[in-house]
């Protein structure tokens, strides 16, 4: 736990020099993004083996390239076949590829901080304590997948479909549940305001009374290849907490929605992150009645480190700015802090790769 406690506090420092410095707030966003996405990649490229439950299996996927890319074994996710064999060909070992797959998770993830985020240090602090942070060291797979529909949000936003569209595609070429980022694109022209808000959020929290006929819905679209996780239900639970967590950051960030947009862009942006917050909770209801479907989550709850980040500096009130930033702080460490040492994930007994 000591490099990520370590990343995270030369993050907080950083960030403190650059709130004294008179650097424009375009270059300080900018330079802050690079140097804490160089960080996060040291500490994801820079990993053992034994960091992430399925790291080691990616790594004998890695070193048998030919094999899986001409057996086909991954009929169709293609997309990391083609990706392993090419790097595989170029005859770089494992821990090369692992930079490489590293670089294009925090790339992604910092272009969307520093496009788009008011407040980077605190999207990378919460990446790490509440967002994907733990995923990335081991389910590669999806995490270039997530990576892709990053990059097609980036376009959605300026209105670029047939890039939303492709990259979208391409990320179901890595992980087949990517392709329910499709659904964001009916979302894109939905303004929130108070009311809408209101009727938004609780229409989606009724939802939880019917999960039980989407999630037969959802078995019935599920390809067959996904049955496997069906047979599980009863084995796998989902934590209620983590629910109520996830209900609770729209409706905390509607609490404190902004009065007016600086342009319209930003108008559509919010709106897409609120009303990607509220599908990140009821693919959560889902996910009590199909387990493993929380893993579809993973798609939308990364733009919360957007939300969160942007609607804390719109308070006006200082002192409840104040304790809104530092319950963002503190509550998320506290649950990292639980949770990581003891999650299936295996990621809390960190060790650099020559260690």
């Amino acid at each position: 736990m000591i490099p990520y406690l370590t990343m995270v506090s030369f993050w907080g420092f950083i960030g403190v020099v650059f709130s004294r410095s008179r650097i424009k707030y375009k270059d300080k966003k900018l330079v802050y993004c690079i140097l804490a996405g160089i960080s996060l990649f040291l500490i994801m490229s820079f990993r053992h083996v034994s960091v992430g439950t399925d790291t080691w299996r990616y790594m004998h996927e890695y070193e048998n390239a030919d094999f899986y890319f001409h057996r086909r074994i991954r009929a169709s996710e293609l997309g990391f076949s083609y990706l392993n064999y090419a790097i595989w060909k170029t005859g770089l070992g494992f821990q090369s590829y692992l930079g490489i797959v590293s670089a294009i998770i925090v790339f992604t993830l910092s272009l969307l901080y520093y496009r788009y985020s008011e407040r980077p240090m605190l999207s990378y602090y919460l990446h790490v304590t509440i967002g994907l942070f733990s995923m990335t060291l081991t389910g590669l797979r999806q995490s270039l997948a997530i990576s892709f529909t990053i990059l097609g949000f980036l376009y959605l936003v300026k209105n670029r479909k047939l890039m939303f569209f492709m990259l979208v595609v391409l990320a179901s070429l890595f992980h087949n549940t990517a392709i329910v980022f499709l659904f964001v694109y009916l979302l894109r022209n939905i303004r929130v305001d108070a009311k809408r808000g209101i009727l938004i959020y609780c229409a989606c929290s009724s939802l939880i009374f019917f999960r039980d006929l989407l999630g037969e819905l959802v078995y019935r679209l599920s390809p067959d290849k996904y049955a496997g996780y069906f047979d599980l239900a009863p084995l796998i639970h989902v934590n209620p907490l983590v629910i109520v967590v996830a209900m609770a950051i729209p409706f905390a960030c509607f609490v404190f929605w902004p009065s007016s947009f600086s342009d319209e862009e930003n108008a559509r942006l919010m709106s897409l992150l609120f009303l990607m917050s509220c599908a990140n909770f009821v693919i959560y209801f889902l996910a009590l009645e199909v387990k493993l479907f929380e893993r579809v989550s993973l798609y939308f709850s990364v733009y919360n480190t957007v939300l969160i980040a942007n609607v804390i500096p719109g308070i006006k009130d200082r002192k409840l700015r104040i304790v809104a930033m530092l319950a963002c702080i503190v509550l998320p460490m506290v649950q990292f802090l639980l949770s990581a040492p003891d999650s299936s994930l295996g990621i809390g007994k960190y060790k650099f790769y020559w260690g």
